[in-house]
């Protein structure tokens, strides 16, 4: 299907809908105007603070010091989510209709799936999941994903239940989108608000498309990120897996003709992660920023953004990087080292040097893995070894499991393969493809200081890192 051959609006719907343009989907619809007078619409949304936001969160943390072109935000990957969101409440309407009869209008049930999809990410901070990692982690046990829900309960609530139509149409009398919905669909894991009231069994279905094998989230990122990282990744069959993706007995499923189509996106999404995310020089600058951010957050959101909303809305990667500019030229000596070292790494200074790669597989579910107080003794080990000074080595290891769910998990839960030969649901077809993929691809690399490299030549070196490193995986 042509980019600009999936939109067949009737004329009812042309009033009050316009059109975005994107180059990776086309054309992207949205409410401009409500039904009503007074109401809200899709544009109030994307036009408040906290979506306007994104356009000062990068998607990109360090890739795009090494990709030139990957200077998209997190706002135009929402809306591209948002779409792809649509796009599945068109296709899985119909059964979802006659799983649970009348639960749902149809434009109410698009309205769920596209306004969950633009909120999934308006928690992010700056750096986005470094900041996750490093701060929002660490310090407070949150996630990006708890943020949202709160932005979703708190200051949007409103906005987002005075809706009262989607693009395909309007809403029935009495129907109202519920915050706590959209919350709920955005939230991950055990981090997510436990205040949340129990959403009925018909939201719950729809948790796959959010957090899943493939997401709204994922199907726009890979084909978002590598457009415009100019990496060639081979065909993303959004159509086929869309087509696929059904209600079977009252569960979101997947028809075991689709397998191939979904095979190929897992496969793509690892080899993302080995091009662009654990890039060897995109690495080199996460290592960099380790060391910044969080000094830098003690300086400018020290407390925990769900007591400070107003502070953290401030909060992006343009408010710090202007900021941090700054620090140079002050007299308090923090602030003064901690913008030179920011200065540095915007200037994209090297200061250190790659002698050791290798790449680790596993097949297997349960493999041991090194933690990081044995990484350190490692590095410890190897700066003796060298003649370095300590820390000026640093072990980095790049892990990410290639596929999004265990096999092992997908015994109790997990999506339901349509087998239509058979006329039977079952776990087993998806949990094969699983096996088949390796359980986790790491890349381990060793750096040393440029100013502090030792007189081996650098073949030997590595040879000798090599050596060293026989222990870890």
């Amino acid at each position: 299907m042509s980019k600009r051959e999936n939109l067949h609006p009737n004329s009812s719907q042309l009033s009050g809908v316009s059109l975005f343009s994107d180059p990776i989907h086309g054309y992207i619809p949205f409410v401009s105007k409500p039904d009503r007078p007074g109401r809200s619409s899709e544009r109030d949304l994307v036009d408040s603070a906290w979506i306007q936001r994104l356009r000062s969160i990068l998607q990109l943390q360090s890739a795009r010091l090494v990709f030139p072109s990957a200077e998209h935000s997190r706002f135009v990957h929402s809306l591209g989510a948002m779409h792809i969101a649509g796009r599945f409440a068109d296709h899985l309407y119909p059964g979802f209709n006659e799983s649970f009869p009348g639960a749902l209008s149809p434009a109410l049930f698009e309205s769920l799936l596209r306004i969950s999809a633009l909120f999934h990410d308006s928690g992010h901070g700056p750096f986005c999941h470094f900041y996750d990692d490093h701060v929002l982690k660490t310090r407070f046990g949150i996630s990006h994903e708890r943020i949202s829900q709160e932005i979703i309960r708190g200051p949007m609530r409103a906005t987002i239940e005075d809706l009262d139509r989607a693009p395909c149409g309007r809403f029935m009398d009495q129907e109202r989108l519920s915050a706590d919905w959209v919350a709920y669909l955005v939230g991950k894991g055990s981090r997510q608000d436990q205040s949340i009231p129990e959403p009925p069994e018909f939201i719950k279905t729809l948790k796959p498309l959010f957090s899943g094998l493939f997401t709204v989230d994922n199907l726009d990122y890979i084909l978002r990120d590598s457009y415009m990282c100019g990496v060639s990744i081979g065909p993303v069959d959004l159509d086929r897996i869309l087509f696929y993706t059904r209600f079977q007995e009252k569960t979101l499923s997947f028809h075991r003709s689709g397998l191939g189509a979904l095979e190929i996106f897992l496969v793509i999404r690892s080899f993302m992660y080995q091009q662009i995310y654990f890039h060897r020089t995109t690495r080199l600058f996460d290592m960099e920023l380790s060391g910044l951010l969080g000094d830098t957050v003690d300086l400018l959101c020290p407390g925990n953004p769900l007591d400070d909303m107003e502070g953290y809305l401030s909060l992006t990667d343009h408010s710090l990087i202007e900021t941090v500019r700054l620090w140079r030229k002050e007299t308090d000596p923090v602030k003064k080292s901690l913008g030179e070292k920011w200065t540095s790494f915007l200037l994209r200074t090297k200061r250190w040097e790659m002698v050791y790669e290798s790449e680790w597989r596993s097949g297997r579910v349960h493999s041991s893995f090194p933690d990081e107080s044995s990484v350190k003794v490692k590095e410890m080990d190897l700066c003796r070894l060298l003649g370095l000074s300590d820390g000026a080595l640093k072990i980095d290891i790049a892990s990410r499991d290639t596929r999004p769910e265990n096999p092992a998990d997908f015994q109790k839960r997990g999506l339901l393969v349509w087998d239509p030969l058979l006329e039977t649901l079952s776990r087993g077809p998806m949990t094969e493809l699983l096996l088949s993929l390796p359980v986790r691809r790491v890349m381990i690399r060793v750096f040393i200081q440029r100013d502090g490299s030792p007189s081996l030549q650098n073949q030997n070196l590595t040879l000798v890192v090599k050596e060293a490193l026989e222990g870890l995986p």
